[in-house]
């Protein structure tokens, strides 16, 4: 079935993402579920966002998500890279911590926001004479099964709670967000609920990602490495690096390294899967790693 789905989401390749949706009718929306969906990721925000950042470094071996990234060149050193995907998580946490049903709402807004910068920078890289299209429905897939992959695909080991139902729920929850970032439903990864959901985020990961980081693209080193400096700037010291954290990704998704791994980054992989034990087997510890952070990430006066 995955392998039916994953074909389908392929010919996306050849679609651009849709209008950006104006939602008056929310009679077809669950709210119990949705809510309880976006409840789940503020209850685990620490180890969910270690989850998307980890495949957020994957992701750039896959070169029709790193080449707009590239051509930006908004992300290519580490204060720059800092700045990027902190506004991304911050971005991100928003649509959780809001409500995005609402029209007037920031996280309605931040939607639009990031809707708008992806059709900018589409248009710009064909006025530049790109080659391909870009943020076509397929590559919309890629993305969304990298911030919501993880999660679904191995939960206990990134330290979280794994009752189907919530999971089902936040699985819910993201098949709105990629109606308002324009993913038709053919190319909505989380359409059919959590399971299908999951088995496409496996085969994205053992048929695009893997064989990627195998081989990945000219650029990725440079942007992979200024994306872990960027990270290590938050706590001012080397906490992060391209090997250890895909390292402790692949560890956790029982996949082989790529990469030799240094006895430092062995230190640093060890140190992440202990946080995760810690978070799964003691409340007031995840506690502490929610409360920071939401301390870097929920912003009452996220400007954007």
């Amino acid at each position: 079935m995955s392998e039916e789905r994953l074909k389908q989401l392929r010919l996306g390749s050849a679609k651009e993402i849709t209008v950006f949706p104006d939602l008056s009718d929310l009679s077809d929306i669950d709210i119990k579920r949705f809510n309880n969906g976006r409840r789940y990721f503020q209850d685990n925000i620490a180890m969910c966002v270690l989850a998307m950042l980890g495949s957020l470094v994957a992701g750039f071996s896959v070169v029709n998500l790193l080449d707009p990234l590239v051509f930006t060149n908004k992300s290519n050193t580490s204060k720059k890279s800092l700045k990027r995907y902190l506004d991304t998580v911050r971005h991100v946490t928003l649509w959780h911590y809001d409500d995005i049903l609402n029209p007037n709402s920031s996280a309605r807004k931040s939607l639009k926001k990031v809707y708008d910068m992806h059709s900018h920078v589409n248009k710009s890289m064909v006025k530049e004479g790109i080659n391909g299209r870009h943020f076509t429905q397929y590559d919309m897939s890629l993305v969304q099964s990298g911030f919501v992959g993880f999660i679904i695909m191995f939960p206990r080991k990134i330290g979280l709670e794994d009752s189907k139902t919530n999971l089902e729920d936040f699985v819910y929850f993201w098949r709105w967000i990629g109606f308002f970032l324009g993913i038709d439903d053919e190319n909505n990864i989380c359409i059919n609920g959590y399971e299908d959901a999951s088995d496409i985020s496996k085969q994205i990961m053992n048929e695009i990602v893997y064989p990627s980081l195998v081989n990945p693209p000219k650029d990725f080193d440079l942007m992979a490495r200024a994306f872990t400096d960027g990270l290590s700037l938050v706590v001012n010291f080397t906490l992060f690096t391209p090997e250890s954290l895909i390292g402790f990704m692949l560890d956790l998704a029982d996949k082989k390294r790529i990469y030799k791994v240094s006895f430092l980054d062995e230190c640093r992989i060890l140190f992440w899967k202990v946080t995760v034990l810690l978070v799964r087997r003691s409340s007031w510890f995840k506690a502490i790693a929610n409360g920071l952070v939401q301390s870097l990430t929920v912003q009452k006066n996220f400007a954007f």
